[in-house]
């Protein structure tokens, strides 16, 4: 009998997704049909009438009601009918309209199915049509088209055509959102017309998306910066939160890894927690999201970033970080007809820069010069010459001539990468829709690292009556991920490729020459373990990387979510409306590891086999309604909302391994079939959010603005007495190009200009209490004795100390702007200037031991710290006859500094072999490198002497600053005391940049397009871990070509580099020696593309075919040594140091754009 084994539940998960795939799938094909029907049934649509002396218009409003047909008439006209009396049995529209209109002066015509325009029949009108696009040619869908002054008009199908009736020298309006307004005189006779639209600049009119609705651009009072489906368009990122990155000031993102599947870390208006999380709430179609990592970039239709207090404090306890609201792409109410579009590119990815280490010669004289260095005996494998030749010999015959290239191994040169797109929309009688597929495929740059996303969304939108709406939106998303071991200075991958003997070759199973000292190479192994073919490193305490990429790539990580929601909008009457939004998010989550038995070397095994599994699922539910009143009279207007909102979140983690299988085959990984060392671990957790929220806006004369936000928070996250939290936000704004001063001084080069001003606060749910308002207990480990035997009992114990007054962290922001635009919008500037202080931070404070607490910390809200900095977004537009183009830069700074420990100590931060790398406190950034300073290198035996290092370096040895002493009471005073040791360490570098940018280039010329997005940082520094082991300078680890060279080797060799030895004495310190400028600039993307003609096009019936090829990272200007300048990390505390980052891909691809 086969037992069921815990990898089965790969399987269920697997057959889920088919499942639910072909689920989705029929409902597509059910719900793509029911539109085609409904879109066709109006044309068949029969009525029963029965009226007696009534006015045209009610009978009018009646078929409006009963049908999808719509009228467009003048009312002074149709009065002339009188009262009528009609009498009808299932009768087409057109028998109704004749028995209406036949004894009067009145005539119809039904344009567009279901249009129907009423106008005197003397009316000479002719039929005029048209094609409108774009400047690039690109036919543009739902252009309104209608007659000046008259009730006829049209919208441009997916072809960008239109056709209707107007008489000879009538005036056409045709007007499309984004677009700047034109009038054209309609042509004589059948004179085909072709209309090119000009995009408008100025965007005053465009409307952007705040919390729970939306708002004119020009009537903004905050900081709020978008991203458009046309900016996302030139940029094919993997992840969704990459599109931010340079498009928009204030907000920074970097890349965490380029490890296929990483999310980047990003930051809006710099820190909002020490402890706690910094990363943005994104709101995606209504639903609250802490990752976008899920979302397909394809998908998203527009991003609307909320910087501000003002903007951001309508989602209370959750916006202090930023709020990014994300709408994924709908349908159309004007394209009737259902088109297809196809988005899809191919690309091969190759590492944009690579070490280059010493060969085996190299790093064998290296070793020797280390250890003749400080006058030790060589080892014994180096310590003849003919032992010398033995080894090369080794080398020469089992890895070639210079060695294990350990980096050229565990790369994937030209590794691919695929995406694929296609999505459906359209619009029926009542209904508007849009569903999209799509499939990412990406391995790695490093062998063993890939990932793989399939996800599928809907978005429907159904008109349940004149006053009700249905609106709903599903997305299933499934992934896989397997990765490698990175930024560890211990067993990372990256590190170890750099810093393993070249001696060494990759594998042993097939050896030749071994020399007598190099049996141990062999110790362990065993033919018929694949894990064991390959060799342990010989010289230094490194695994062998790729038997560890083999090894990590037997372990996977999958999982498969649903999230969406329905929304219900009705009308109650004019001004005011109410929304009920109902929204989920399903995750699970499964992770099948596996370490197989093996010995290479005493740093490098497994005794033991082991199989682990673990899973995971998370509920999250929301229901919000809401009440809108909008209105409009004389130079007034008012918007305000009311809201409240129920928040429920459960989950739960399960994990168990054991060890020792029979064998490492892959149908023998059953936790059932180890024997040893069983391990199980588990939790569940629940958190529950209950909130009321509203807004005010009132505009005057589109010149003065107003607005209020407020929202209330209860948090099941805090203790009673603390759950409750309220988040009030005000802002004003004075469009001053309004007034009549501006417009007498005849300044026509200022299109409009506007002041903003704003504060509030918002806070900060998402912080580590972890129900630290409550006293815990945990495990003692044995630690408990009784009477005098020395045995340990297992116990439980106190570990933290309650504190129940925990509560939010708060953020009180402060906002300054000035938005210009001039000459119609070809130039546009935002400066926006913010401080955001942040209060209540969650840090530890010293409690005495007498209160039995003696291993713990005890949290408290007694921190604060501030963020302030300068905006700057300014962008240039114009086009002359067939060329076009747009730049827009981006610049933003901030400046951090910690105001308050509440008297606790600083944070220290630890990196490679426990040493502290950063340091946290008052007066200071966060994370700031914490150290020695160094003062160049000691050139002779008379400066060591003279030096508070006399008794423990030696010349080549770096010379470190004594800048501080300390006092009879312990306390650390500046000026030197004649004494190197930790109260001489200070500030030694600041991961922060003094700013960060984007530069945003697009050309046009014809049907070519040309886009370039440059990003950079300036002035950050980067803390260069690797260079502990690779440039030690002990002959223990490999290190880079030119090393021997550049270090000092005597007097007056160099001041920078020291000497190489096998002592690194205090060479190894944690200084400034390894702290180096991590500025650099680097075209993030280039892509050319080419719309093909529709001459060209028209056999094949594709309105629309774009071709472009691109590249990503083609190219960083950097001073940094390492392998990548651009490292992101989720922990302010430990942002830039480099243990070993997995590096950027330089990616080439090819793709196409079509539209069907």
């Amino acid at each position: 009998m086969k037992k069921s084994r815990f990898g089965g539940a790969s399987y269920a998960l697997s057959q889920t997704v088919k499942l639910l795939l072909m689920m989705k799938l029929c409902f597509v094909v059910v719900l793509l049909s029911c539109l085609h029907a409904s879109a066709t049934v109006f044309s068949q649509a029969k009525f029963t009438l029965s009226f007696v002396k009534t006015d045209a218009d009610k009978i009018f409003s009646k078929i409006q009601r009963e049908s999808d047909y719509r009228f467009f008439y003048n009312y002074t006209a149709i009065r002339q009918l009188g009262k009528i009396d009609l009498q009808v049995k299932d009768a087409p529209l057109s028998e109704v309209m004749r028995r209406m209109l036949d004894s009067s002066a009145l005539a119809f015509r039904i344009v567009d199915n279901n249009l129907v325009v009423i106008s005197p029949k003397s009316e000479q009108a002719g039929r005029v049509a048209g094609k409108v696009a774009d400047e690039k040619g690109a036919p543009l869908v739902g252009v309104s088209v209608k007659v000046k002054g008259g009730s006829q008009g049209a919208v441009t199908d997916v072809n960008g055509n239109f056709s209707l009736q107007a008489g000879p020298g009538a005036i056409l309006v045709i007007s499309y959102m984004g677009f700047v307004t034109q009038e054209v005189p309609a042509p004589a006779g059948e004179q085909l017309m072709n209309i090119t639209l000009k995009e408008s600049t100025s965007g005053l009119n465009e409307v952007v998306v705040i919390g729970y609705g939306t708002q004119r651009k020009k009537d903004v009072t905050g900081a709020i910066s978008s991203v458009n489906s046309k900016d996302l368009r030139n940029v094919p990122v993997r992840n969704a939160a990459e599109a931010l990155q340079g498009k928009v000031s204030g907000v920074t993102v970097s890349q965490s890894s380029g490890s296929p599947g990483s999310a980047p870390v990003v930051r809006i208006r710099g820190i909002g927690s020490i402890s706690g999380s910094n990363t943005p709430l994104y709101i995606v179609d209504g639903l609250p999201q802490t990752d976008i990592g899920w979302l397909n970039p394809n998908d998203i239709e527009a991003m609307d970033i909320l910087k501000d207090a003002s903007t951001a404090a309508i989602y209370g306890s959750r916006g202090s970080n930023g709020v990014v609201i994300i709408t994924t792409r709908k349908g159309s109410r004007n394209d009737t007809k259902m088109h297809v579009t196809l988005d899809t590119y191919t690309g091969w990815q190759s590492a944009w820069k690579r070490p280059h280490m010493l060969n085996a010669a190299d790093f064998i004289k290296y070793k020797i010069q280390a250890y003749k260095a400080d006058g030790a005996p060589l080892p014994t494998d180096i310590d003849t010459p003919e032992k010398v030749a033995q080894v090369l010999k080794f080398v020469n015959d089992n890895a070639g001539p210079n060695g294990t290239d350990w980096w050229k191994e565990i790369m994937q040169q030209n590794a691919p990468i695929q995406s694929y797109n296609i999505g459906v929309s359209g619009a029926g009688k009542n209904l508007v829709y849009a569903s999209s597929a799509g499939y990412m495929k990406q391995q790695g740059i490093v062998k063993g690292s890939d990932y793989e996303r399939l996800s599928w969304r809907t978005n429907v939108i159904a008109d349940i009556s004149s006053r009700v709406k249905l609106t709903t939106n599903f997305g299933l998303i499934y992934e896989n991920r397997r990765n490698v071991d990175e930024n560890n200075p211990f067993t990372g991958t990256i590190f170890s490729a750099m810093a393993a003997d070249p001696v060494t070759p990759v594998y042993r199973n097939n050896l030749k020459s071994i020399p007598a000292f190099y049996q141990r190479i062999m110790t362990g192994y065993e033919a018929n373990n694949p894990y064991s073919q390959y060799a342990g490193i010989l010289f230094t305490n490194k695994p062998n990387p790729v038997a560890q990429v083999e090894r990590m790539q037997q372990s996977v990580w999958e999982g498969i979510a649903i999230k969406g929601g329905a929304a219900l909008d009705v009308k109650i009457i004019d001004p005011l409306t109410f929304r009920s939004n109902f929204g989920m998010d399903l995750g699970r989550g499964l992770s099948k590891g596996f370490t197989p038995a093996y010995f290479l070397n005493s740093f490098d095994y497994a005794t033991y086999n082991t199989v682990s599994n673990s899973s995971s699922w998370s509920n999250y539910f929301v229901w919000e309604n809401t009440l809108n009143f909008d209105k409009t009279f004389g130079k007034h207007h008012i918007t305000a909302l009311a809201g409240i909102s129920a928040e429920l979140t459960k989950g739960l983690s399960y994990a168990a391994s054991k060890q020792n299988i029979v064998n490492n085959e892959p149908d023998m990984r059953i936790i059932d079939a180890a024997t040893m060392n069983p391990g199980a671990s588990g939790y569940t957790y629940s958190s529950a959010l209950q909130s009321f929220f509203g807004r005010v806006n009132y505009v005057y004369a589109d010149r003065y603005i107003l607005a209020a936000n407020v929202r209330r928070d209860g948090s099941s996250n805090f203790g009673d007495g603390y759950r409750w939290g309220t988040f009030p936000s005000a802002s004003a704004a004075w469009r001053f190009s309004e007034e009549n001063f501006i417009k007498n001084a005849n300044l026509r080069w200022l299109t409009s200009g506007k002041l903003r001003a704003s504060y509030g606060a918002i806070g900060n749910q998402y912080v580590n209490t972890g129900g630290l308002y409550l006293s815990t207990y945990g495990n003692t480990y044995f630690r408990y004795l009784f009477g005098n035997t020395g045995t340990g009992y297992l116990g439980a114990e106190r570990q933290t100390m309650a504190n129940p007054s925990l509560q939010w962290e708060t953020s009180k922001q402060t906002d300054l702007a000035l938005d210009l635009t001039f000459w119609d919008g070809i130039l546009d500037l935002t400066v926006d200037y913010y401080n955001k202080k942040v209060s209540n931070m969650l840090v530890v404070v010293p409690i005495p031991t007498t209160m039995g607490y003696p291993r713990v910390d005890f949290w408290t809200n007694a921190g604060s710290m501030v963020n302030k900095g300068w905006e700057v977004s300014l962008g240039h537009s114009h086009h002359i006859g067939d060329f076009s183009y747009n730049v827009r830069l981006n610049v933003s700074t901030f400046r951090n500094e910690v105001l308050s420990m509440g008297g606790g100590e600083p944070i220290y931060t630890t990196a490679h072999l426990g040493e502290t790398i950063s340091k946290t406190e008052v007066g200071k950034p966060v994370g700031y490198y914490f150290g020695w300073l160094t003062d160049g290198i000691f050139q002779t035996q008379a400066e060591v002497d003279k030096s508070p290092q006399r008794l423990s370096s030696r010349p080549g040895d770096i010379r470190f600053k004594d800048i501080n002493g300390v006092d009879a009471n312990g306390n650390i005073v500046p000026g030197p005391d004649g004494k190197l040791d930790a109260a001489d360490r200070t500030m030694i570098g600041n991961p922060w940049p003094d700013f960060v940018y984007g530069l945003n280039i697009n050309l046009n010329y014809k049907r070519f397009d040309l886009g370039m997005f440059w990003q950079g940082s300036q002035g950050n520094d980067v803390m260069n871990i690797l260079r502990y082991d690779t440039e030690s300078g002990t002959g223990w680890y490999n290190a880079p070509q030119g090393f021997l060279e550049k270090s000092w080797n005597g007097p007056g060799s160099t001041n920078k580099y020291f000497r190489i030895s096998s002592n690194s004495a205090l060479n190894s310190s944690v200084s400034d020696y390894f702290v180096e400028d991590g500025s650099y600039l680097r075209l993030k993307n280039i892509q050319l593309g080419y719309n093909f003609p529709e001459k060209w096009l028209e056999r094949a019936r594709i309105p629309q075919l774009r071709l472009y090829v691109g590249a990503q990272n083609l190219f960083t200007f950097t001073n940094y040594s390492g392998l990548d300048p651009e490292m992101g990390n989720s922990d302010p505390r430990l942002i830039g140091i480099d243990q070993g980052y997995f590096p950027q891909a330089c990616t080439f691809m090819v793709g196409v754009n079509a539209k069907f």
